[in-house]
């Protein structure tokens, strides 16, 4: 077999493969055989029909066509595994001589990044700070969360973040619009509530209603679809008015949330924000790190990966939705588009996932980044201590796909390690005390957490790194079949 490859634009390669003479004598051989077994010659058994007979019975060019079928696969397989090339695309074939074989292939190819110059990029570590101001945030929004609602001494109008009681009704001329609410709460500049809605409610006093319309402008995007270009009449009830009670800033409250004193409440959210900020920062380095590496890459995506790609987003998007209890067709109503418009938008986004993925994927090959066998135990052990009950979650996480998962998530981790010690020269991506505590393995939860939720790292870089699922595919379509297919319609077209 002789094979040639062209490099063609947007992953895509042309390979011109050329059966040698006897590898195809072979072949024919092997096909007359199969066809004279098939073939009824008058008095003579299947299979004992001299060639001659057999050839005028059904023709040499069946025969050719057999052992072409036949051929043109193993070779394509041949040249593939040869040039080290991984179809992503049905291919295109051409058959240009019957005999000796000779054929020509277009398919679309996995890619590979270049990334010429990539030990050049550099970017600065972050150093993050907490202010006074930023931890009395978050103490206000522990009392906020401590606060008890009371009624006020005397009667007045709702005011900023006031938990009130409320009847909303809603009509179209003399129809419903919705189901009423009744005894709704709400807490007045906290609750999503339309403006007027909220103007009418703090003009109100405890059993007082007020009636107004609200008109949607067509384009208002604020709103949902079935809403825009209608004008509703709203009528209000206000039942009840409570305002927050704070508790008292002192020791016994900072006790009440887990911590020794007001003075080392204030010194956990410090260290629970400083801790948050280093990890954004740490995000942010490594975002910037891949965008760089991105930039430098030579790399083009084919678009059938792409393709395949927006197909499996949709139908990511489609079990969502089917285990939210809605359908994928009820989500494009609302969003008033087209499956096809639909596919289009998600586009771009999957072709940059892709890049990522690939330009990751290069990097990682060109330092060398692996993850052995002795890494992934030593992090299945770690997790398995961690949890508490060892043996059970030693087993659970040697379960071969839960291997595979967190083989993935040590070499991501890996990955990101690296880019980052390349890019800021070994100094990290975060300097100063926070540097500290992004390395501080197991640190507990400290008071404010349920105010200030730690950012989650491993989701941090995830987003940075973030790509495909695995979208190379070892097996090569049949280009037997492709060819087949296309010579029966060149036959079809010349017959017509």
């Amino acid at each position: 077999m002789k094979v040639t490859v062209e490099r063609l634009p947007q992953s895509t390669v042309r390979l011109d493969i050329a059966a040698d003479p006897e590898e195809f004598e072979e072949a024919f051989e092997r096909a007359f055989r199969r066809i004279a077994q098939r073939v009824q010659v008058p008095g003579f058994r299947p299979g004992r029909a001299p060639r001659a007979l057999v050839e005028r019975r059904v023709g040499r060019e069946a025969i050719v066509a057999e052992a072409q079928r036949e051929l043109m696969d193993r070779l394509y397989r041949e040249a593939l595994q040869q040039h080290e090339l991984v179809p992503v695309s049905d291919p295109v074939v051409e058959i240009y001589q019957d005999e000796p074989l000779a054929f020509r292939v277009e398919v679309q190819v996995y890619p590979h990044a270049e990334l010429d110059g990539y030990r050049e990029i550099r970017v600065e570590p972050r150093e993050v700070t907490v202010t006074d101001a930023e931890i009395d945030e978050v103490i206000e929004q522990l009392r906020r969360n401590q606060a008890v609602w009371r009624a006020p001494a005397e009667p007045r109008r709702p005011q900023d973040g006031d938990q009130v009681v409320v009847d909303i009704e809603a009509s179209e001329g003399d129809q419903p619009y919705q189901e009423p609410l009744r005894n709704a709460t709400f807490v007045l500049g906290e609750s999503n509530l339309f403006a007027e809605i909220d103007q009418a409610i703090r003009s109100l006093l405890p059993g007082e209603e007020a009636e107004f319309d609200i008109a949607f402008p067509e384009d208002d995007e604020r709103v949902s679809p079935e809403l825009r270009g209608k004008t509703l009449h709203y009528r209000v009830k206000l039942h009840e008015v409570k305002e927050r009670e704070l508790p008292e800033l002192d020791d016994a409250f900072a006790q009440s949330l887990g911590a020794d004193s007001l003075a080392d409440l204030r010194e956990r959210i410090r260290r629970d924000l400083l801790r948050q900020k280093a990890q954004a920062a740490r995000a942010e380095v490594l975002q910037t790190a891949v965008e760089r590496l991105v930039e430098i890459a030579a790399l083009e995506i084919p678009p059938a990966l792409v393709e395949r790609q927006v197909r499996a987003d949709i139908e990511r998007l489609r079990e969502r939705l089917r285990q939210q209890g809605t359908s994928l067709e009820e989500y494009l109503r609302f969003q008033g588009k087209t499956l096809d418009e639909f596919a289009e938008e998600l586009r771009p986004e999957a072709e940059a996932r892709l890049r990522r993925y690939f330009v990751l994927e290069a990097f990682a090959e060109a330092e060398g980044i692996q993850v052995s066998e002795e890494e992934l135990e030593a992090e299945i052990e770690r997790l398995a201590m961690a949890s508490g009950r060892p043996d059970e979650y030693r087993a659970f996480y040697n379960a071969p796909s839960i291997r595979s998962y967190l083989a993935d998530e040590l070499h991501e981790r890996k990955v990101s390690e690296r880019l980052l010690e390349l890019v800021t020269e070994g100094r990290g991506a975060v300097v100063g005390e926070a540097a500290t505590l992004l390395t501080e393995e197991g640190a507990p939860a400290e008071a404010g957490d349920e105010t200030v939720p730690a950012a989650s790292e491993e989701r941090a870089e995830a987003d940075a790194t973030e790509g495909a699922t695995e979208p190379g595919d070892e097996r090569a379509p049949s280009v037997a079949a492709t060819a087949a297919s296309e010579h029966d319609a060149a036959e079809e077209a010349e017959r017509g």
